[in-house]
């Protein structure tokens, strides 16, 4: 389960790198970005898919069948201003990733996944500018996934499915023509038939979760476009105690191994919305970069599901937890900071149905790693986009060993915090 957060903080390290050298730009913004024309962008993402399997025939459904990764996209867009503060824009994404479910049986004997390889959206997005370089925004689209089902035995399927994607971003610029975004988006997709057997269709829904950081390029733009603009402050320190907020989506991936017959499956997967309210300090220092540490209370829905035929309602629930964080990043912008962060996190599990009630329930310590953009509303409010990767222990669920499940999880979420000046 570790070679997931490895992988996952490689591919964050490797897009938000170009930040670190922001400060090299000769031609960073000084009253202003253009946000009106066309664009072209690069970047990277991860996050959670979740398969919810379903029986029409006997009115049942499992939510369901988990997978993650990374993933790369290209973009190309058109933005116009409306008035001073307010943005319209489309734009198209083209994805092509290793987001995917993997089995491997029998010590390797059997080997088989899963994988959501590409795909693209076509999304519209609606921004407000919180400063002259700085844009929040919602978004809501259209979004393509295509799957490939493989194995080492020869059997192997792909298919297609279309549905929509929604969430919200946040967007600052590095100069006059380079921006940095951070976006959640949700995405869901029609059902689909997986395999059927003697009649009896079991079909397949997916849905997504899934961070993206971008790198976006705007021909054209010209900084004195938007000479006069003053709204939202110039310059901002964010040295000094906090209270943070945060709310967004998660997916959960157990991955289920059987020790004695060298067999494991990533895995069961769960899906929800999460918030949480945490304390912290950060330290500015004079080149731009900025330190912290955070401590948070995190609450959350985040839930694998299981209807059998109306009988029965089970479920594996991550409900409570609890971290400790340090970060650590750059201001490309007088009010705006990019960052990365890990450490400590704790999360309470319950396996449990209607008709038994709690049947098992653990908590398990874990790392936590990730990366976010944060912009100052005002001196002491600050506004942001977040993802966290994290990473539990094993848990043997009382068998002895015979049973074990690794827990993981993706969190997306729109931060609010208050900065006591």
């Amino acid at each position: 389960m570790f070679k997931h957060a490895a992988a996952i903080a490689a591919a964050l390290v490797a897009t938000t790198a170009p930040l670190l050298a922001a400060d090299a730009l000769e031609h960073a913004p000084q009253s202003g970005h253009d946000w009106s024309g066309i664009y072209v962008g690069i970047g990277t993402g991860a996050g959670g898919l979740v398969h919810e399997i379903g029986i029409p025939l006997i009115d049942t459904s499992f939510n369901g069948i988990g997978a993650e990764g990374v993933f790369g996209e290209f973009t190309v867009g058109y933005d116009h201003m409306l008035g001073e503060r307010m943005l319209l824009g489309v734009y198209g994404t083209a994805r092509l990733g290793g987001i995917k479910s993997e089995l491997s049986a029998l010590g390797g004997l059997l080997t088989g996944d899963i994988t959501a390889d590409y795909g693209f959206d076509l999304i519209a997005r609606a921004g407000y500018l919180a400063t002259p370089e700085t844009l929040v925004y919602v978004l809501g689209g259209y979004s393509y996934q295509h799957f490939d089902l493989s194995s080492n035995v020869g059997v192997s399927d792909d298919w297609e499915s279309n549905g929509f994607t929604a969430g919200f971003g946040l967007e600052t610029a590095l100069s006059d023509r380079l921006s940095l975004k951070g976006e959640y988006r949700y995405s869901q997709y029609a059902a689909f038939d997986l395999a059927s057997f003697g009649g009896v269709d079991i079909e397949s829904e997916p849905s997504s979760h899934t961070f993206h950081v971008g790198l976006n390029y705007r021909f054209g733009a010209d900084a004195q476009a938007s000479a006069g603009q003053s709204f939202g402050p110039s310059a901002v320190s964010w040295t000094g105690l906090y209270l943070t907020g945060s709310a967004g989506g998660s997916s959960l991936v157990h991955e289920l191994a059987i020790p004695l017959l060298d067999t494991a499956f990533n895995g069961i997967g769960g899906e929800g919305v999460s918030g949480s309210i945490g304390v912290g300090y950060d330290h500015e220092f004079s080149n731009g970069f900025v330190a912290g540490i955070q401590a948070d209370v995190r609450f959350a829905s985040t839930a694998t599901t299981l209807d059998l035929a109306g009988l029965v309602d089970g479920s594996i629930d991550a409900d409570r937890g609890y971290d400790i964080i340090g970060r650590i990043g750059y201001k490309p912008a007088p009010s705006t900071l990019v960052y990365a962060l890990g450490g400590w996190t704790h999360q309470d599990f319950e396996i449990g149905s209607d008709l038994t009630g709690s049947l098992y329930d653990w908590s398990a310590n874990g790392m936590t790693v990730g990366a976010g953009i944060e912009t100052a509303m005002t001196q002491s409010v600050f506004l942001g986009a977040e993802y966290r990767y994290s990473v539990y222990e094993t848990e043997d669920l009382a068998s002895a060993g015979i049973l074990e499940i690794d827990p993981s999880s993706h969190t997306i979420s729109a931060t609010l915090k208050y900065k006591f000046n």
